[in-house]
């Protein structure tokens, strides 16, 4: 899957073939404004290149708590903060270089302290189809180590497993399960009545001893903000066999490429991770971890309502521009305030969330409206848009329709096959993005694509 992925999107980029591609992850630098700008980080304070601690956890520990912290209290009840607290605290919390590198060092962190118990004669670990496959890619690179198992999830369940079939999928070798909520091509979450599966799916792990992994990446693109979003240890009072992944890179414009992420949960994974991040990766960049630092501060201010204050400096005092950067608390806290770091940051996150809601707007009313796609998921989250092709106009797969559109439309898009949803006839899922192009434009590209297939409407 993965490489017929790699296959796909080194087709539709080769840019002699003169393809408007309609899936990029990049944030089109027209429509999107940096977060924050390398003037503004050059004037805040040097940023020494270098090596950092091996997973991150000297300098980035504290804030990644705290924003852990308020993102648990803000989703439960008042009596419950001392618990949370508790929690947070024993967390086992490490960076990587982007959520991708992230579970890749879980997974064999995971299987590290299996193979210590003796327990797995040949461990297993279960992904969700569809889904983003680089997953299924990093399995593939054990050679043999582990047994990747699959639950090609349905569409009357939002692409979403449930607890019944992760309950079917487990045996006594699987050592792991890894979920991505919301899902992505699907962009469906766990809300309203279905989070009691996910809370079934977490008690079903804990109780049979089965690490539960969630990529949650695009938990700051549900709309309207007011929706919220299911935090997996508000569903548990408990760390262990539970791991929550998190990046900034599908929320925060011009991210992907600083390839940041963390993982936060059970920390008997924390030395085991720290010897394989380092041992494949060596270590995040400082420019890195400042980018990352700050971002994730400012949205914890914006979690609790709080603006800066010098108490919070203590964030970035632990070697975070570097091990010979020895921070001034007062004249960090000083700059901050002179380049008005913070409302410059809400301005711009409010203008990048109201570009990406608009969009969803659009592109949901225009495929809703069409009698060429006949279905579509997107629960108004993210910037990815799952859609359906109208299996009466298409009876081949959707690698023949992929090839339609290269030739006819010259429109490039990603089938469902690269994320793992069967290839077969009359059932043509793909998948486009929502922040590489003015959503006008991506809406004329959809009509190139209904042209290719107008006269069997007629």
């Amino acid at each position: 899957m993965y490489q017929r992925l790699i296959q796909y999107w080194s087709i539709i980029f080769e840019r002699r073939e003169n393809i408007n591609v309609l899936d990029n992850m990049n944030f089109n630098i027209n429509l999107f404004q940096e977060i924050f700008t390398r003037k503004e980080m050059a004037e805040l304070h040097p940023i020494e290149p270098g090596y950092t601690s091996p997973d991150g956890y000297t300098e980035m520990n504290e804030v990644i708590r705290a924003l852990e912290l308020a993102r648990l209290l803000k989703r439960a009840p008042e009596e419950e903060r001392e618990k949370k607290e508790q929690l947070v605290r024993q967390a086992g919390v490490g960076c990587g270089n982007g959520c991708t590198n992230v579970m890749n060092g879980i997974i064999h962190s995971i299987l590290k302290h299996k193979q210590e118990e003796n327990r797995l004669e040949q461990p297993e670990v279960i992904l969700i189809l569809p889904n983003y496959t680089v997953y299924t890619a990093q399995l593939s690179n054990l050679q043999g180590k582990v047994t990747p198992r699959y639950i090609h999830t349905k569409r009357e369940n939002d692409f979403l497993p449930t607890s019944e079939e992760i309950r079917s999928a487990i045996t006594p070798q699987t050592a792991a399960i890894v979920i991505t909520y919301p899902n992505n091509p699907a962009q469906s979450t766990y809300e309203g009545d279905n989070v009691q599966e996910l809370k079934e799916i977490v008690a079903i792990c804990q109780e049979n001893e089965i690490f539960l992994v969630v990529d949650n990446i695009y938990q700051d693109l549900v709309f309207p903000k007011e929706r919220g979003f299911t935090e997996i240890f508000n569903l548990t009072d408990r760390l262990d066999y539970v791991v929550k992944v998190y990046g900034c890179s599908k929320d925060t414009p011009f991210y992907s490429g600083y390839r940041t992420g963390y993982w936060f949960g059970d920390p008997r994974l924390s030395e085991k991770y720290k010897y394989m991040i380092s041992s494949s990766e060596n270590s995040l960049s400082t420019p890195s971890l400042v980018y990352f630092a700050l971002n994730l501060y400012f949205k914890y201010l914006l979690l609790i309502n709080k603006e800066p204050k010098l108490e919070d400096m203590k964030f970035f005092s632990e070697g975070l521009f570097g091990w010979s950067q020895l921070i001034n608390e007062n004249d960090l806290f000083e700059k901050i305030m002179e380049l008005d770091l913070f409302s410059k940051y809400k301005t711009r996150i409010q203008a990048s969330n109201q570009i990406q809601e608009e969009a969803l707007r659009k592109v949901t009313e225009f495929v809703s409206q069409s009698h060429v796609f006949s279905d579509y998921m997107n629960q108004q989250i993210g910037n990815v848009f799952f859609i359906k092709l109208n299996p009466e106009l298409h009876q081949n797969n959707d690698d023949e329709f992929f090839k339609k559109l290269f030739h006819e439309a010259k429109c490039g898009v990603l089938p469902g096959n690269v994320f793992g949803i069967p290839r077969c006839d009359n059932e043509t899922w793909f998948r486009i993005t929502l922040i590489h192009d003015h959503v006008d434009n991506i809406i004329r590209n959809l009509r190139k694509i209904e042209e290719v297939y107008q006269v069997h409407c007629v």
